[in-house]
């Protein structure tokens, strides 16, 4: 009598458990739109459209500290968030908007440069990490500054035979 109470036990569990509904029938409507929305906005991206890539700030002084601004504008559909601007060298200093930037709305990148001893022509540049489809953009700036003493003169002579081949820079002891 065990036996068969058990076995009806266990027998009636399993047709309880095993429920044949339809998983698919569970599934709402609006859960449904809900994602195919969202898929559909995964594939939007902002686009930051610049008025210029890359400024050329001309011929300064060797110590002035020269600054500009990159304008841009998000052409995407969704808003643009820069999360982190980095630049080639420490003496390139970037600021950048913190707030989304909306579609159709425009905007500007702030880039110092101080030119103390940097003599001879220079380029930097600045990357923007952002919600963009690459995920960075990369804008420039270059400059020909003067060298101001003795010193640096002679460096940038030297670096300027260097690159014309007029000198050998093993002779100068600049390589091993």
């Amino acid at each position: 009598m065990k036996k068969m109470f058990f076995l009806f036990a266990v027998t009636a569990l399993f047709l309880t458990a095993c429920n044949n509904d339809n998983p698919a029938s569970k599934i709402k409507d609006e859960n449904v739109k809900k994602t195919q929305e969202k898929m559909a906005e995964m594939n939007k991206f902002p686009k930051m459209e610049f008025n210029t890539r890359e400024i050329d700030f001309g011929t300064h002084k060797e110590g002035e500290i020269l600054d500009t601004v990159f304008r841009f504008k998000n052409t995407g559909e969704v808003p643009l968030v820069i999360t982190n601007v980095k630049t080639s060298c420490g003496c390139t200093t970037p600021y950048w908007p913190k707030k989304p930037i909306q579609p159709g709305a425009s905007d500007v990148i702030k880039v110092k440069f101080n030119t103390h001893h940097k003599p001879g022509k220079q380029s930097k540049t600045i990357t923007i990490h952002a919600n963009t489809k690459n995920l960075t953009e990369v804008i420039k700036i270059k400059s020909y500054n003067i060298p101001q003493d003795k010193q640096g003169k002679e460096k940038l002579n030297t670096v300027n035979k260097i690159l014309q081949n007029k000198m050998d820079p093993k002779k100068l002891g600049l390589t091993k």
